[in-house]
């Protein structure tokens, strides 16, 4: 083993010297460069994930609020129905009673109408009583005239005007 050593110029001295020199270096490195960018990665690893998981909450949320959107139009859709389907019975109602309206003025005008001829007929009829009863009177009188005393002729008329009435 010496000859190993004596040939390819092994010095322990000098190979424990770069074994501490390496230590330090790694020690080094190790407090200085790798721990901290094992910090920075840990973090930047968080923090990726929770944006991941932010996103996730986000695309879950997105879909929640589309689905509750498409239900409300669903919603407000039935109540345009039904609020169209309800304005339209309305209407329906509105135009029977307008009908019904107008077919009990029609009534009332009829009837109007019919106690208005019923009085003219009336009077009608009472004015021609009057002067068929005054034709007759006059017929009367002049027969009588002709005929008899005018005492008589006048109580014959009163009584038969009194008879008419």
């Amino acid at each position: 083993m010496d000859e190993l050593i004596k040939t390819f110029y092994i010095d322990w001295k000098l190979i424990i010297a770069q074994l501490i020199n390496f230590a330090i270096v790694l020690f080094v490195l190790w407090k200085f460069a790798i721990k901290p960018l094992s910090k920075v990665m840990d973090k930047r690893t968080e923090d990726i994930a929770k944006s991941l998981d932010d996103a996730r909450k986000i695309e879950e949320n997105l879909t929640k609020v589309e689905r509750e959107n498409a239900d409300r139009i669903v919603k407000a859709k039935q109540e345009a129905q039904s609020i169209i389907e309800e304005s339209r019975k309305h209407g329906e109602e509105q135009g029977k009673q307008m009908v019904g309206e107008a077919k009990r003025e029609v009534q009332t005008v009829i009837a109007a109408a019919k106690e208005q001829i019923a009085s003219e007929k009336n009077n009608m009829v009472s004015e021609i009583k009057e002067d068929v009863a005054d034709l007759v009177v006059r017929a009367t009188a002049k027969m009588l005239e002709k005929t008899g005393s005018k005492e008589i002729d006048e109580k014959l008329i009163k009584e038969t005007l009194k008879e008419l009435k």
